[in-house]
């Protein structure tokens, strides 16, 4: 029976439209991504040596030495086809760095492959492993069983390293692994039994297209906008490196400014913008011979990973980065000015958990200095101990009550004296002690337990006014911070007043501060709220103002009685040119019927220069640092009779 190709066509078939998908979608950044594509190209090579190898065995003439040549390139790169699934198995487990840990490893992987090689290359002068007869014809040897044997090790190897990190890769890319596996093992034995059977490279094929299916999904990982890999990639990717203790360098890479550029630049040129960081990271890493897998993850972040001897050039890398953006970039026919903070951070030296350098990530335009920074340098151990416990934190502090306002005054220079205070959420446990506001709020924000937290501050708040002890402290109101999650929450508004109403609060007593991230969100929940709360008679203001991106029209149509000047604004001494935007900001500020308050006064100098300005209220640690609620109470009691 003559042999049919009929099946080696399919599979190069299969493999180019594979090949072509990865390289036409720029779909080669991050290493898992090269290795498939190495994998497919071994497997177009495979067959392209098969189908030349079969197309010499049924030409007349003899052809030997073609024919040996071609049946030995088919049967080494077949090898080298199953050497190179193995590599892509241990990659996917990210356990590379344990398999080249000790000479013993590296052996059980290399050693098969190059007693393949050898062997078909002596089989070149001993015929041992096959050899073309006197007549033409393909003919097995002695030692042909020694390539299969060497795929079967592959094969067997693979299982076991997938087995034993199915925990990690969850049930669904297992059981893929394993069909796609499974298909391919059976082809090699229908094959190896009936050779006239060309069916081993076509179920390679289909198991090559499963798993890009199944375990690439290219779409879901790579970011098309930037050819980067996307936050889903890096989130797997740093979860399996922290699971498998791996050493590895993170830089990261934030544009600070990156909301203000797209709210100047609209959604199309933010996208070119995303796209020329992208393409200048990478460019940075070829010329500097640095291979690493890099990933947008939204909102203008960068992430770039590197491992092994890689990390040692993490320093040079984002040095050039950092330096590149204190220029402008140009583009069309602007010089963009890009605020670019740049991170190093070594896993697990710096940070041992995922979350921390989550959160680490997040908070990098805080630290912002124009140099770059490194982790080590700017967070403490304690503070990621208290991240990778602090779900668990923020539950136990809800169902014990651990959750204490403390209160900051207010002073007013008109009529000098406290007025009012600020409630602040503050956290102690028995194991971490204080955890600052900074850690728990944004993490309580994305699990959604900060409806529970707002609502234990709004009920110890009134608890407090309607008692007897504030009756004494002559004061006007107290302030609320609410969340931007808080702002959308449906019955805000009713929970609110029935707290209120509980607690014989009247509205003028209870001043609402939201930020300004949170008066943008004009959804319907956002203004329903609002509007509710005003129409009840209760007061609002605007916290942090001056740290976003101020939309006067927003705030003007909003019913705020005072603006809060984010404590940025008392920067004076590091920008002189600061009291030229603070006073046309008061001004502006005034011309609109609203109060001021700044934040964060801590010398008398600034008391007086902002007294000048006309500012009605003064907060920050020259008067009082925020204090428990019966330190408060002595505190404004001893002011009053002072």
């Amino acid at each position: 029976m003559e042999k049919s190709l009929f099946f080696d066509y399919a599979a190069m078939v299969i493999e180019i439209v594979l090949l072509g998908s990865m390289l036409l979608k720029r779909m080669t950044n991050g290493k898992l991504n090269r290795a498939f594509i190495l994998m497919v190209s071994a497997a177009l090579l495979t067959d392209t040596m098969d189908i030349l190898a079969v197309s010499y065995d049924r030409s007349p003439g003899l052809f030997i030495t073609e024919k040996m040549i071609f049946h030995t390139l088919y049967l080494l790169m077949r090898a080298f086809t199953s050497f190179f699934c193995l590599s892509y198995f241990i990659m996917i487990t990210d356990t590379w760095f344990k398999a080249l840990k000790n000479t013993f490893n590296k052996l059980k992987i290399f050693l098969p492959i190059t007693i393949a090689a050898i062997a078909m290359t002596v089989n070149l002068f001993t015929h041992h492993t096959f050899y073309i007869s006197a007549t033409g014809e393909y003919v097995r040897g002695p030692m042909f069983f020694m390539l299969y044997i060497v795929n079967g090790y592959y094969a067997a190897y693979a299982f076991l390293k997938i087995f034993n990190n199915r925990k990690m890769l969850g049930s669904l890319k297992v059981l893929s692994i394993y069909f796609g596996s499974f298909m391919m093992m059976c082809a090699a034995a229908i094959q190896f039994f009936i050779p006239n059977i060309l069916i081993d490279m076509f179920a390679n094929a289909t198991g090559l297209l499963f798993l890009f299916i199944m375990i690439q999904r290219p779409e879901e990982i790579t970011d098309s906008e930037t050819g980067l890999l996307k936050m889903s990639a890096y989130d797997h990717d740093i979860v399996m490196s922290f699971n498998n203790k791996k050493p590895e360098t993170i830089i990261m890479i934030q544009i600070t400014n990156f909301t203000v550029l797209r709210d100047m630049l609209g959604y199309r040129n933010t996208v070119c913008i995303k796209k020329i960081v992208a393409d200048n990271i990478l460019q940075t890493l070829k010329k500097n011979k640095v291979h690493g897998d890099v990933y947008y993850t939204d909102s203008g972040n960068y992430r770039i990973k590197l491992e092994g001897k890689q990390a040692s050039h993490a320093d040079l890398v984002a040095e050039i980065i950092n330096d590149q953006y204190k220029h402008p970039l140009k583009y069309n026919e602007l010089h963009l000015n890009l605020i670019v903070c740049v991170c190093i951070a070594k896993i697990p030296d710096d940070i041992d958990n995922h979350k921390a350098l989550i959160a680490l990530g997040s908070d990098l335009k805080n630290n912002y200095t124009g140099n770059v920074l490194y982790a080590s340098a700017i967070n403490n151990r304690n503070k990621y101990n208290v991240m990778r416990d602090i779900d668990g934190i923020l539950e136990n502090a809800i169902a014990n009550d651990q959750f204490e306002v403390y209160y900051q005054p207010i002073y007013s220079i008109k009529e000098k004296r406290f007025n009012s205070a600020e409630a602040l959420i503050r956290l102690h446990t028995e194991k971490y002690g204080f955890i600052s506001p900074e850690l728990f709020i944004p993490v309580a924000e994305k699990s959604g337990s900060i409806h529970k937290i707002g609502q234990i501050v709004m009920e110890q708040v009134c608890e407090f006014i309607g008692s007897t002890e504030y009756a004494q402290l002559d004061l006007d109101y107290i302030e609320i911070n609410l969340s931007p999650a808080q702002c959308m929450e449906n019955d805000l508004a009713k929970n609110m007043i029935d707290i209120m109403d509980k607690n014989h609060v009247q509205p003028e007593q209870v001043n609402l501060e939201i930020t300004e991230s949170a008066s943008g969100e004009l959804q319907n929940s956002v203004m329903d709220n609002i509007t509710a709360l005003h129409n009840a008679g209760i007061n609002f203001s605007l916290d942090d103002f001056g740290t976003g991106y101020s939309n006067m029209t927003r705030i003007a149509a909003l019913p705020f009685r005072i603006i809060k000047l984010d404590k940025t604004f008392t920067k004076i001494d590091d920008n002189p040119n600061l009291i030229i935007v603070l006073e046309n900001v008061i001004k502006m500020i005034k011309a609109l019927n609203m109060k001021v308050v700044v934040e964060g006064i801590e010398t008398k100098e600034l008391v007086d220069i902002f007294s000048d300005m006309d500012c009605e209220y003064i907060q920050g640690y020259y008067y009082s640092k925020p204090l428990p609620k019966k330190e408060f109470i002595k505190f404004i009691l001893s002011q009053k009779a002072g």
